[in-house]
């Protein structure tokens, strides 16, 4: 059963797998042996699971990370051996959520904490950042997803349908262009963002979650109304303005663009009339396949990496059309370097 929901800051997409006989077998045997039978299944699962199984060293990894382990009796006193598991596989996105806690291994972040980049980290570290949907000038609107936080059953509908609510604020059908900004979008409901904006394509497929092991493909898009991935609907709208897939749209990204932030970025990558300004991406943009070991015991790992209509696969982050480093500005968006270049284009296209 595929779950989308979001556990960390960078949020994470998700497969949730339920097997109720094993998981109940495990639940118990977790009460008598919590480190051994947490780094048994972890290492099982990587083996057959991770997108990097292939260029490992199995007995290498084991060893290590068995030896790391010790004497570890408690899942707390095995956590510096998960982590090291994640830092092994190379994995930057899995991780083990214990007690509300999360543990994984996040890699060589590149640093942003520099001027250039000083009002996109002060506004994300305000935790104040809301949908916010506005006209630039006469005939070219401004859209603004940042991340959500669906926790609850339906909340993925109303978000997506607070997106749509203030996309149609703009009357879109009469603008001439939108800039459709992901700068402080570090993840969330990935589907409750695309559902929130499916009239900005048109029917069908956006992007898949593939196996390049496998070569397996679970393709995600919209209807009219609706996101999904394979088989499964995860927002529906209830009201929808009408149909804008020939639009012009620039999509601004940047370095805090990550996670389903980036597969939202990704499923504009096919769409015509489209323009990407801004910087690499944060580089989040795998997908985790994930299972309950106990009530407070989850084990997350990267199984897929996402890909475009094209085919074309982001192992590593998604590019701009237009690379412009800084110059944002959300107070005063006149005065952002990258909406004036987003202008520029939508009125010379």
């Amino acid at each position: 059963m595929k779950t989308i929901t979001k556990l960390i800051y960078l949020i994470l997409i998700f497969t949730l797998v339920q097997q109720p006989m094993y998981c109940l077998a495990q639940r118990q045997a977790v009460k008598r042996d919590n480190a051994h039978l947490l780094i048994d299944t972890a290492l099982s699962y990587a083996k057959a699971n991770s997108i990097y199984r292939n260029v490992i060293n199995w007995k290498h990894l084991e060893d290590t990370v068995r030896s790391t382990m010790g004497n570890a009796k408690s899942i707390q006193d095995a956590v510096p051996a998960v982590k090291l598991l994640y830092k092994l596989l190379g994995d930057h996105h899995g991780f083990l959520i214990y007690k509300n806690k999360y543990y994984g291994w996040r890699g060589a972040k590149v640093s942003i904490d520099t001027p250039a980049h000083q009002a996109l980290l002060n506004k994300i570290k305000a935790h104040n950042t809301t949908i916010k949907s506005q006209l630039l000038e006469k005939g070219y609107g401004y859209l603004l997803i940042p991340d959500n936080n669906p926790t609850h059953p339906n909340d993925q509908d109303l978000i997506g349908q607070q997106i749509q609510d203030s996309l149609n604020k703009l009357n879109p059908e009469k603008l001439k262009g939108l800039v459709i900004d992901l700068r402080l979008n570090p993840g969330g409901g990935m589907f409750a963002m695309l559902g929130g904006i499916a009239n900005l394509f048109s029917p069908g497929k956006l992007g898949s979650f593939i196996d390049p092991i496998s070569k397996t493909e679970q393709a995600w898009g919209v209807t009219n109304n609706t996101a999904y991935v394979g088989s499964d609907t995860y927002c529906r709208l209830t009201h929808v303005g009408k149909a804008l897939a020939s639009l012009k749209v620039v999509v601004l990204i940047g370095p805090q663009t990550a996670s389903s932030g980036e597969a939202v970025a990704i499923s504009f990558k096919g769409r015509n009339n489209t323009w990407f300004i801004g910087e690499d991406t944060g580089g989040y943009t795998t997908a985790n396949d994930s299972f309950q070991l106990s009530d407070d015991i989850g084990i997350f790992m990267a199984t897929s990496v996402e890909a475009d209509t094209k085919g074309h696969i982001y192992w590593n982050n998604v590019t701009p059309d237009e690379q412009i480093i800084g110059g944002d500005n959300f107070d005063d968006r006149r005065a952002d370097k990258k909406i004036t270049a987003a202008l520029k284009w939508l009125k010379n296209k």
